[in-house]
């Protein structure tokens, strides 16, 4: 991408959702600076990977194109300065890695997590967070413990933001979503490691 030493590619998906969106991989290589700096350069070039992927679906100059982002909500692409309601967008970051996804036939929620190390923290407050944020499905991590309570959890967080950003909902406590909230929304976990190391990957969109 131009100006920037960033490397884009595309995310293999699985077979339930061939068709439904597409995914790209989006690294930086090379950088250095505080971590403001870092975001602020990996945010450009996804701007970049998506004006000049969605150039070609389109069939326009990547100059019309543009990324509009407001807090809390979906990033929204614009076309001569206008939203181009029709393409849903969905970014998550990851150290010097992003993933985007973009679907012209439904919602669609990505997100990325990196896998915690086994010494951060202990598998109490880990079993008590999934029970407080994911709620029910929190139950298959009950008999884990250590590094594969760590992978497991990472996976189902990355789940939960992926449906909730589906849903065009905020992060919040299992209890306080309201009933039905994911009613449609289909997830599934995506095969991709972030240039960092081991991570969790999800998708979902609204079937």
């Amino acid at each position: 991408m131009a100006g920037l030493n960033a490397v884009q590619q595309a995310v293999s998906l699985p077979a339930a959702c061939q068709g439904t969106a597409q995914v790209f991989a989006v690294c930086l290589a090379h950088v250095a600076g505080p971590p403001a700096s870092l975001r602020e350069s990996l945010r450009h070039a996804v701007h970049q990977s998506i004006c000049s992927t969605l150039a070609e679906v389109l069939q326009c100059d990547a100059r019309q194109l543009s990324v509009q982002r407001m807090p809390g909500l979906a990033p929204m692409l614009l076309l001569g300065g206008s939203v181009h309601a029709a393409i849903r967008l969905s970014v998550a970051y990851a150290g010097a890695s992003a993933l985007w996804a973009w679907s012209d036939r439904a919602a669609i929620g990505v997100d990325v997590q990196a896998v915690p190390a086994d010494a951060d923290g202990d598998d109490a407050e880990w079993h008590a967070v999934a029970r407080q944020f994911i709620g029910p499905a929190a139950q298959a991590l009950a008999p884990l413990q250590g590094t594969a309570l760590r992978a497991a959890f990472a996976q189902q967080w990355a789940q939960l933001e992926a449906r909730l950003k589906c849903a065009g909902l905020p992060l919040s406590e299992a209890d306080a979503r309201p009933a039905g909230w994911d009613a449609g929304v289909q997830c599934v976990p995506l095969p991709w490691r972030t240039s960092g190391g081991v991570a969790a990957v999800a998708l979902a969109w609204r079937s």
